[in-house]
């Protein structure tokens, strides 16, 4: 094992020997003397972070730039890696090399006044310049949620983002044209092409290198493991049964966290736990996808699901934090479990005795903890199809699945409740099948079996969703681990949770009433003011 490594920021190679396994790359910054007003000096990642760009890997193994918190990543998670900061960007534009997002921003002063809030910008401007799918307006809180300011001019901001984001679309229709008259479709398609002339969009259409096997051990003896396949992975946990599994770790170096590990396994190593593979009747999610990269791949395909994705912390964490690592951490107010229920998912877990599915709805056991056996890692989450095919082979015609959430702010904050609801209903109009579930309101998330049964064969209306409270109240406050959280919580937030029971589940019937139509929007929103308009239409393009 080695005992020191090297990472380059901004093209400059830095050396850590020495540093303890748990200290992050903030605090190692920061006392290297890098970051402008000491911006990397315990930075809250409720309040933003302290974002760096880093070349990473999107869910179809391609290269891409992404926005991801200093203050939760452990230094040896970025051995070998290629990073950038806001500091470096702006040295750059001061040699000549100015960047659009720099350009833009420097021309607007009025946007932010702390540099911890500009950098913040900076980073997010960079990230969203180079992303193909961002193309329209209702995109623009997914990319700026982490623009976190009591100083921040957020309509200006907007304003700004958009200006931006349709010279980047402009040049990649021009990329696009020009690519076509070359004959060079599918190496676009395939993000092949430079597509602005600069250094950093080389990097994109290049290959990107896989993460080599790695291996440090800190002065206290303390390992962090990289391996590169999923048997090296399961005989190192087999070898360190107490050790503990990271993926974006974005959550293991939460304040709130012990950080006294003997032993960390990281899975970013491991490609076949990085990647999402369609198996047409289902996706396989590798366990050590980023969220980000999911909701690219699949965000459309499982509408409620890309909207649990996006609404999720900010894109900084969500660029890092995986969906097996979410499941792992087991919290009571999951705010993706209830809708991985609702889409009947199910964990595959693998060790070197072999493999199990276990349905999301049954993984939980309360307290923080999963079935999982000693030596089991997650390997893959499966969600199955729901195609007409696959419908009417159940006897079901329509499918309607959703979820919630109540939070003081829509992003960058935990739900006090969270939910998933799906049905499916016959020919009939009548329910086949239903799947309820919380978090939030016991000490794991809670599928309440009991209403959902109680609920096939009657019919899609109000008088039978208003008929079933009453029950589905009861089933959740009867709820295993339901009463020690009623205890720790004071009773006007006890009220306010056991409210949300009846009216979420309200407002997922308020928005499908009807078998054979479209879902109804409650409320103006910020996604729902033009969300499709696109920050760049090509002249000629309806």
């Amino acid at each position: 094992m080695q005992s020191s490594f090297t990472f380059e920021l901004d093209g400059e190679s830095l050396r850590v020997d020495g540093e303890p396994v748990h200290r992050n790359l903030a605090d190692f910054l920061h006392s290297r003397g890098f970051g402008r007003e000491s911006r990397f000096r315990n930075p809250d990642p409720w309040l933003g972070g302290a974002p760096l760009i880093l070349l990473d890997m999107d869910g179809r193994g391609r290269p891409a730039l992404r926005s991801v918190d200093a203050a939760l990543i452990p230094l040896p998670a970025i051995a070998g890696r290629q990073l950038w900061s806001a500091e470096g960007i702006v040295l750059r534009a001061s040699r000549g090399e100015i960047h659009p997002a720099f350009a833009l921003l420097d021309s607007h002063p009025e946007l932010e006044c702390s540099w911890a809030g500009r950098a913040r910008i900076l980073t997010a401007l960079f990230e969203g310049y180079y992303r193909s799918d961002l193309q329209v307006v209702g995109q623009l809180n997914d990319q700026l949620d982490g623009c976190l300011s009591r100083t921040a001019h957020y309509i200006a901001l907007r304003e700004v983002a958009e200006e931006l984001f349709a010279e980047a679309q402009q040049q990649r229709h021009e990329a696009q044209l020009s690519a076509q008259s070359q004959g060079r479709e599918v190496e676009f398609e395939q993000g092949r092409v430079d597509i602005f002339g600069d250094e950093f969009s080389a990097l994109l259409a290049g290959e990107m290198p896989e993460p080599e096997d790695f291996s440090y051990v800190d002065p206290e003896k303390r390992r962090f493991y990289r391996p590169q396949t999923i048997i090296d992975l399961a005989k190192l946990l087999a070898q360190f049964p107490k050790a503990v599994i990271v993926g974006g770790s974005a959550g293991l170096l939460n304040p709130e966290n012990r950080n006294d590990w003997d032993c960390l396994i990281s899975t970013e190593g491991v490609g076949d736990l990085r990647a999402l593979y369609d198996k047409g009747d289902r996706w396989d999610i590798g366990a050590a996808a980023p969220l980000t990269s999911i909701n690219e791949l699949i965000g459309k395909t499982y509408p409620a699901f890309g909207k649990a994705l996006r609404r999720f912390a900010t894109r900084p964490i969500r660029n890092r934090i995986t969906l097996g690592g979410c499941l792992a951490a087991a919290r009571h107010d999951d705010e993706l479990a209830p809708v991985l229920i609702a889409l009947d998912a199910q964990v595959r877990a693998i060790s070197l005795e072999g493999e199990r599915e276990i349905p999301v709805a049954r993984f939980f056991e309360g307290k923080g903890k999963t079935n999982l056996r000693p030596s089991e890692v997650i390997a893959d989450i499966l969600l199955p199809r729901f195609t007409g095919e696959a419908l009417k082979e159940r006897g079901c015609r329509t499918r309607f699945c959703d979820t919630y959430k109540a939070a003081p702010r829509r992003e960058l904050s935990s739900g006090s409740v969270s939910a998933g609801f799906a049905v499916e209903l016959d020919d009939a109009g009548k329910i086949a099948h239903a799947w309820i579930a919380y978090g939030g309101l016991a000490d794991r998330t809670y599928r309440a079996r009991e209403t959902e049964t109680a609920l096939v064969g009657k019919p899609w209306s109000e008088d039978t969703i208003f008929g079933s409270l009453s029950q589905l109240t009861r089933e959740i406050q009867n709820a295993p681990g339901a009463r020690d959280l009623a205890t720790a919580l004071p009773q006007g937030e006890i009220d306010y949770r056991r409210q949300l029971i009846i009216t979420l589940l309200q407002k997922f019937y308020y928005q499908h009433p009807k078998a054979d139509g479209p879902p109804v929007e409650l409320g103006v929103t910020s996604e729902m003011l033009q969300p499709n308009r696109r920050f760049f239409q090509p002249s000629g393009a309806a």
